[in-house]
Protein backbone atom coordinates (compact mmCIF):
# COMPACT_ATOMS: atom_id res chain seq x y z
CA UNK A 1 0.00 0.00 0.00
CA UNK A 2 2.15 3.18 -1.25
CA UNK A 3 0.82 6.62 -2.14
CA UNK A 4 -2.88 6.45 -1.11
CA UNK A 5 -5.28 8.68 -3.02
CA UNK A 6 -7.15 10.87 -0.60
CA UNK A 7 -10.20 9.04 -1.09
CA UNK A 8 -8.92 5.87 0.23
CA UNK A 9 -6.61 7.38 3.41
CA UNK A 10 -10.05 7.27 5.61
CA UNK A 11 -10.69 3.67 4.73
CA UNK A 12 -7.05 2.73 5.63
CA UNK A 13 -7.07 4.60 8.73
CA UNK A 14 -10.30 3.15 9.64
CA UNK A 15 -9.23 -0.59 9.01
CA UNK A 16 -6.07 0.17 10.96
CA UNK A 17 -7.94 1.43 14.01
CA UNK A 18 -10.07 -1.69 14.05
CA UNK A 19 -6.89 -3.92 13.89
CA UNK A 20 -5.42 -1.99 17.05
CA UNK A 21 -8.81 -2.58 18.64
CA UNK A 22 -8.73 -6.07 18.26
CA UNK A 23 -4.24 -6.49 19.01
CA UNK A 24 -5.34 -4.46 22.19
CA UNK A 25 -1.88 -4.38 23.97
CA UNK A 26 0.59 -1.41 23.05
CA UNK A 27 3.49 -0.16 25.85
CA UNK A 28 3.84 3.68 26.05
CA UNK A 29 5.82 6.05 29.05
CA UNK A 30 2.79 8.60 28.42
CA UNK A 31 2.18 9.21 31.57
CA UNK A 32 3.60 9.71 35.17
CA UNK A 33 1.66 7.29 36.70
CA UNK A 34 2.96 3.78 36.99
CA UNK A 35 0.10 1.95 37.21
CA UNK A 36 -3.87 2.90 36.47
CA UNK A 37 -5.26 0.59 39.42
CA UNK A 38 -8.70 2.07 39.41
CA UNK A 39 -9.20 1.89 35.61
CA UNK A 40 -8.17 -1.73 35.59
CA UNK A 41 -10.32 -2.50 38.91
CA UNK A 42 -13.12 -0.52 37.92
CA UNK A 43 -13.88 0.78 34.10
CA UNK A 44 -11.70 -2.84 32.94
CA UNK A 45 -13.28 -5.28 35.55
CA UNK A 46 -16.55 -3.74 36.77
CA UNK A 47 -18.57 -2.53 34.51
CA UNK A 48 -21.91 -2.65 34.49
CA UNK A 49 -24.01 -2.03 32.01
CA UNK A 50 -27.40 -0.50 32.34
CA UNK A 51 -30.48 -0.57 29.41
CA UNK A 52 -32.64 2.27 28.22
CA UNK A 53 -32.81 5.43 29.37
CA UNK A 54 -31.58 7.41 32.86
CA UNK A 55 -31.38 8.42 35.73
CA UNK A 56 -30.00 4.99 37.15
CA UNK A 57 -32.32 4.03 40.26
CA UNK A 58 -31.57 2.11 43.11
CA UNK A 59 -33.85 0.96 46.05
CA UNK A 60 -32.53 0.76 49.84
CA UNK A 61 -34.31 -0.07 52.93
CA UNK A 62 -32.51 1.69 55.98
CA UNK A 63 -35.15 0.63 58.87
CA UNK A 64 -37.60 -2.13 60.00
CA UNK A 65 -41.12 -1.31 61.09
CA UNK A 66 -40.74 -2.11 65.13
CA UNK A 67 -44.12 -4.39 64.87
CA UNK A 68 -42.79 -6.96 66.58
CA UNK A 69 -43.51 -7.61 70.82
CA UNK A 70 -44.92 -9.77 73.34
CA UNK A 71 -48.49 -10.08 73.40
CA UNK A 72 -50.84 -11.66 75.37
CA UNK A 73 -54.22 -13.63 74.98
CA UNK A 74 -57.07 -11.85 73.76
CA UNK A 75 -54.74 -8.23 73.19
CA UNK A 76 -56.25 -5.73 70.81
CA UNK A 77 -53.52 -5.23 67.58
CA UNK A 78 -52.08 -2.17 67.36
CA UNK A 79 -51.30 -1.18 63.76
CA UNK A 80 -49.22 1.36 62.05
CA UNK A 81 -47.55 2.09 58.73
CA UNK A 82 -43.40 2.69 58.70
CA UNK A 83 -42.35 3.90 55.26
CA UNK A 84 -38.55 2.39 55.55
CA UNK A 85 -37.39 2.09 51.50
CA UNK A 86 -35.47 5.56 50.23
CA UNK A 87 -34.31 5.60 46.52
CA UNK A 88 -31.53 6.55 44.88
CA UNK A 89 -30.78 7.75 41.47
CA UNK A 90 -27.02 9.06 39.86
CA UNK A 91 -27.57 10.57 36.56
CA UNK A 92 -24.98 9.58 33.84
CA UNK A 93 -21.65 11.21 32.85
CA UNK A 94 -20.20 11.58 28.99
CA UNK A 95 -16.64 11.46 28.29
CA UNK A 96 -14.95 12.17 24.93
CA UNK A 97 -11.81 11.59 23.78
CA UNK A 98 -9.95 12.20 20.19
CA UNK A 99 -7.31 12.41 17.77
CA UNK A 100 -7.09 13.76 14.29
CA UNK A 101 -4.39 13.65 11.05
CA UNK A 102 -4.09 15.57 7.89
CA UNK A 103 -4.49 13.49 4.51
CA UNK A 104 -1.59 14.98 3.60
CA UNK A 105 1.16 13.96 6.14
CA UNK A 106 4.04 12.07 4.72
CA UNK A 107 2.96 8.75 6.01
CA UNK A 108 0.21 8.45 3.94
CA UNK A 109 2.19 8.74 0.56
CA UNK A 110 4.31 6.06 2.23
CA UNK A 111 1.44 3.67 2.86
CA UNK A 112 1.76 -0.05 4.28
CA UNK A 113 3.85 0.12 7.69
CA UNK A 114 3.83 3.68 7.70
CA UNK A 115 0.17 4.13 8.32
CA UNK A 116 0.11 1.86 10.55
CA UNK A 117 2.52 3.23 12.81
CA UNK A 118 0.91 6.16 11.94
CA UNK A 119 -2.53 5.35 13.44
CA UNK A 120 -1.20 3.64 15.98
CA UNK A 121 0.80 6.60 18.34
CA UNK A 122 -2.19 8.76 17.53
CA UNK A 123 -4.79 6.14 18.73
CA UNK A 124 -2.43 4.90 21.41
CA UNK A 125 -2.35 8.86 22.61
CA UNK A 126 -6.05 8.90 22.64
CA UNK A 127 -6.46 6.04 24.83
CA UNK A 128 -4.04 6.63 27.22
CA UNK A 129 -5.36 10.38 27.52
CA UNK A 130 -8.81 8.73 28.37
CA UNK A 131 -7.38 6.19 30.54
CA UNK A 132 -5.17 8.94 32.78
CA UNK A 133 -8.49 11.13 32.89
CA UNK A 134 -10.49 8.12 34.16
CA UNK A 135 -8.23 7.45 36.72
CA UNK A 136 -8.67 11.10 37.84
CA UNK A 137 -12.48 10.76 37.45
CA UNK A 138 -13.08 7.29 39.62
CA UNK A 139 -10.37 8.29 41.96
CA UNK A 140 -12.45 11.66 43.24
CA UNK A 141 -15.41 13.77 43.19
CA UNK A 142 -16.75 16.68 41.51
CA UNK A 143 -16.38 20.03 43.49
CA UNK A 144 -19.81 20.38 44.08
CA UNK A 145 -23.72 19.64 42.98
CA UNK A 146 -22.87 21.93 40.12
CA UNK A 147 -20.70 20.16 38.40
CA UNK A 148 -23.37 18.02 35.82
CA UNK A 149 -20.38 17.02 33.55
CA UNK A 150 -17.48 15.40 35.78
CA UNK A 151 -18.66 11.42 36.95
CA UNK A 152 -18.67 10.60 40.66
CA UNK A 153 -15.71 8.96 41.95
CA UNK A 154 -14.37 6.77 45.02
CA UNK A 155 -13.95 10.07 47.16
CA UNK A 156 -17.74 11.47 46.77
CA UNK A 157 -18.96 7.51 47.60
CA UNK A 158 -16.77 6.41 50.12
CA UNK A 159 -16.47 9.48 52.93
CA UNK A 160 -13.60 10.11 55.88
CA UNK A 161 -14.76 10.85 58.84
CA UNK A 162 -12.50 11.64 62.43
CA UNK A 163 -13.32 9.24 64.28
CA UNK A 164 -10.15 7.40 66.28
CA UNK A 165 -12.63 4.50 67.53
CA UNK A 166 -14.45 4.03 64.21
CA UNK A 167 -18.12 4.31 62.83
CA UNK A 168 -21.01 4.66 60.46
CA UNK A 169 -21.27 8.30 60.65
CA UNK A 170 -24.28 10.14 58.71
CA UNK A 171 -22.64 13.08 56.99
CA UNK A 172 -22.83 14.29 52.90
CA UNK A 173 -20.27 14.79 50.47
CA UNK A 174 -18.56 18.71 50.75
CA UNK A 175 -20.92 20.19 48.68
CA UNK A 176 -23.17 17.82 47.92
CA UNK A 177 -26.17 18.60 50.53
CA UNK A 178 -28.96 16.67 49.25
CA UNK A 179 -26.02 13.32 49.60
CA UNK A 180 -24.62 10.54 47.93
CA UNK A 181 -27.06 9.51 45.25
CA UNK A 182 -29.59 12.12 45.71
CA UNK A 183 -29.40 10.49 49.52
CA UNK A 184 -29.24 12.53 52.53
CA UNK A 185 -27.23 10.84 55.00
CA UNK A 186 -27.75 13.57 57.35
CA UNK A 187 -32.25 13.43 57.56
CA UNK A 188 -33.84 11.49 60.34
CA UNK A 189 -33.88 8.04 59.45
CA UNK A 190 -31.43 7.88 56.46
CA UNK A 191 -27.87 7.98 58.86
CA UNK A 192 -27.65 4.50 57.97
CA UNK A 193 -26.93 5.40 54.57
CA UNK A 194 -23.36 5.69 55.59
CA UNK A 195 -19.55 4.39 55.24
CA UNK A 196 -17.31 3.21 58.27
CA UNK A 197 -14.40 5.30 58.60
CA UNK A 198 -11.86 5.52 61.47
CA UNK A 199 -8.45 7.51 61.54
CA UNK A 200 -5.54 6.29 62.66
CA UNK A 201 -2.07 7.88 63.77
CA UNK A 202 0.14 5.46 62.91
CA UNK A 203 0.65 2.05 60.53
CA UNK A 204 1.46 -0.49 63.49
CA UNK A 205 -0.94 -3.49 64.89
CA UNK A 206 -1.56 -1.61 67.99
CA UNK A 207 -3.43 1.31 65.89
CA UNK A 208 -4.27 1.34 61.88
CA UNK A 209 -4.31 -3.04 61.59
CA UNK A 210 -6.23 -2.69 65.13
CA UNK A 211 -9.32 -0.25 63.57
CA UNK A 212 -8.76 -2.51 59.96
CA UNK A 213 -9.88 -5.31 61.95
CA UNK A 214 -12.53 -4.15 63.87
CA UNK A 215 -13.89 -2.43 60.67
CA UNK A 216 -13.71 -5.75 58.90
CA UNK A 217 -15.85 -6.77 61.13
CA UNK A 218 -18.27 -3.88 61.24
CA UNK A 219 -19.01 -4.01 57.45
CA UNK A 220 -19.97 -7.35 56.95
CA UNK A 221 -23.47 -6.81 57.32
CA UNK A 222 -25.74 -9.56 56.35
CA UNK A 223 -29.90 -9.26 56.14
CA UNK A 224 -31.63 -11.95 58.28
CA UNK A 225 -34.04 -12.29 55.41
CA UNK A 226 -32.95 -13.59 51.97
CA UNK A 227 -34.34 -11.41 49.39
CA UNK A 228 -33.32 -9.95 46.36
CA UNK A 229 -30.50 -7.31 46.40
CA UNK A 230 -29.08 -4.42 43.84
CA UNK A 231 -25.89 -5.93 44.06
CA UNK A 232 -23.89 -5.07 41.29
CA UNK A 233 -21.48 -7.95 40.68
CA UNK A 234 -19.70 -11.01 42.31
CA UNK A 235 -18.10 -10.93 45.75
CA UNK A 236 -14.91 -9.71 45.69
CA UNK A 237 -13.40 -7.24 48.09
CA UNK A 238 -10.80 -5.18 48.02
CA UNK A 239 -7.95 -3.36 50.13
CA UNK A 240 -6.34 -0.15 48.29
CA UNK A 241 -3.56 1.98 49.41
CA UNK A 242 -0.81 4.57 48.46
CA UNK A 243 2.95 3.56 48.56
CA UNK A 244 3.79 5.41 52.56
CA UNK A 245 1.40 3.23 53.96
CA UNK A 246 2.11 0.02 52.07
CA UNK A 247 5.87 0.58 52.83
CA UNK A 248 5.19 0.36 56.75
CA UNK A 249 2.93 -2.77 56.14
CA UNK A 250 5.28 -4.55 54.45
CA UNK A 251 8.20 -3.89 57.12
CA UNK A 252 5.20 -4.85 59.47
CA UNK A 253 4.92 -8.06 58.10
CA UNK A 254 8.81 -8.45 57.51
CA UNK A 255 9.12 -7.59 61.25
CA UNK A 256 6.38 -10.87 62.26
CA UNK A 257 8.45 -13.27 60.31
CA UNK A 258 11.77 -14.83 61.88
CA UNK A 259 13.20 -15.76 58.97
CA UNK A 260 13.89 -13.10 56.20
CA UNK A 261 16.24 -15.56 54.49
CA UNK A 262 18.83 -13.46 52.28
CA UNK A 263 15.95 -11.28 50.28
CA UNK A 264 16.37 -7.70 51.74
CA UNK A 265 12.27 -7.11 50.18
CA UNK A 266 11.04 -10.34 51.29
CA UNK A 267 7.50 -9.30 51.27
CA UNK A 268 7.23 -6.81 48.24
CA UNK A 269 3.90 -7.30 46.48
CA UNK A 270 2.55 -9.68 48.79
CA UNK A 271 1.05 -7.93 51.43
CA UNK A 272 -2.36 -9.02 52.16
CA UNK A 273 -4.78 -8.51 54.70
CA UNK A 274 -7.31 -11.19 56.02
CA UNK A 275 -5.93 -13.23 52.67
CA UNK A 276 -7.02 -10.15 50.54
CA UNK A 277 -4.06 -8.47 48.52
CA UNK A 278 -3.52 -4.65 49.70
CA UNK A 279 -2.77 -2.84 46.13
CA UNK A 280 -0.97 0.12 45.69
CA UNK A 281 -2.65 2.62 43.69
CA UNK A 282 -0.27 5.30 42.53
CA UNK A 283 -3.01 8.29 42.39
CA UNK A 284 -3.51 7.94 46.09
CA UNK A 285 -0.17 9.24 46.81
CA UNK A 286 -1.50 12.61 46.07
CA UNK A 287 -3.66 11.93 49.27
CA UNK A 288 -1.61 13.34 52.04
CA UNK A 289 -3.65 11.55 54.61
CA UNK A 290 -2.69 8.13 53.58
CA UNK A 291 -5.83 6.82 53.05
CA UNK A 292 -6.95 3.19 53.25
CA UNK A 293 -9.73 1.61 51.23
CA UNK A 294 -11.40 -1.18 51.95
CA UNK A 295 -13.88 -2.25 49.41
CA UNK A 296 -16.74 -4.82 48.45
CA UNK A 297 -16.89 -5.01 45.01
CA UNK A 298 -20.16 -6.92 44.91
CA UNK A 299 -21.99 -3.17 45.43
CA UNK A 300 -19.19 -1.27 43.44
CA UNK A 301 -19.42 -0.55 40.09
CA UNK A 302 -18.68 1.19 36.82
CA UNK A 303 -22.16 1.90 35.13
CA UNK A 304 -21.87 1.86 31.76
CA UNK A 305 -24.72 2.69 28.68
CA UNK A 306 -25.04 -0.20 26.97
CA UNK A 307 -24.16 0.46 23.41
CA UNK A 308 -21.96 3.35 24.67
CA UNK A 309 -19.10 1.69 26.72
CA UNK A 310 -16.41 2.43 24.30
CA UNK A 311 -17.92 4.25 21.25
CA UNK A 312 -15.25 5.03 18.08
CA UNK A 313 -16.34 7.08 15.07
CA UNK A 314 -15.06 6.56 11.55
CA UNK A 315 -13.00 9.56 10.44
CA UNK A 316 -14.79 12.21 9.86
CA UNK A 317 -13.89 15.74 8.45
CA UNK A 318 -13.15 19.21 11.24
CA UNK A 319 -15.14 21.87 9.75
CA UNK A 320 -13.26 24.39 7.90
CA UNK A 321 -10.41 22.33 7.51
CA UNK A 322 -11.11 19.77 4.19
CA UNK A 323 -7.95 17.38 5.00
CA UNK A 324 -7.78 16.72 8.23
CA UNK A 325 -10.01 14.02 9.79
CA UNK A 326 -10.97 13.82 13.39
CA UNK A 327 -11.81 10.37 15.30
CA UNK A 328 -13.65 10.17 18.75
CA UNK A 329 -14.33 7.91 21.22
CA UNK A 330 -16.92 8.27 23.69
CA UNK A 331 -18.13 6.68 26.88
CA UNK A 332 -21.48 7.36 29.27
CA UNK A 333 -20.76 6.64 32.33
CA UNK A 334 -21.07 6.53 36.10
CA UNK A 335 -19.63 5.24 39.44
CA UNK A 336 -22.25 3.64 41.33
CA UNK A 337 -22.27 2.15 44.75
CA UNK A 338 -25.49 0.45 46.38
CA UNK A 339 -24.88 -0.46 49.43
CA UNK A 340 -22.32 2.04 51.29
CA UNK A 341 -22.75 -0.11 54.51
CA UNK A 342 -19.58 -2.75 53.12
CA UNK A 343 -17.10 -0.06 52.55
CA UNK A 344 -14.86 1.70 54.60
CA UNK A 345 -11.87 3.99 54.88
CA UNK A 346 -9.27 4.94 57.03
CA UNK A 347 -7.09 7.85 57.20
CA UNK A 348 -4.66 9.84 58.93
CA UNK A 349 -6.72 12.95 60.42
Amino acid sequence: MSGLQFSEIDDAVLLTQENLIKRGSFLDLQTDLSDHVFVREMWKGRQKRFEGGHPWQFQAQIDHNYSAQAVGLYETDGTSLTDTMIQGEVEPRHVNAHYIYDQREPSFQRGGKAIVDLVQTRYVAMMVSLYEKLEEYLSSKPVDSTDTKTPYGLTYWVLKYNDATGSFHGHNPTGFDSGRAGIDSTAAGQERWSNWSASYVAVSKEDLIRKMRRGDRKTKFRSPVSHAQPDLGAMRNGKYTNDAVLGYMEELLEDQNMNLGNDLDSKGGATLFKGTPVMYVPKLDDDTSNPVYSLDWQWFAVGVLSGWENNLTKPYMVPNKHTVRRVDLDATLQMVCTNLRRQAVYYVA
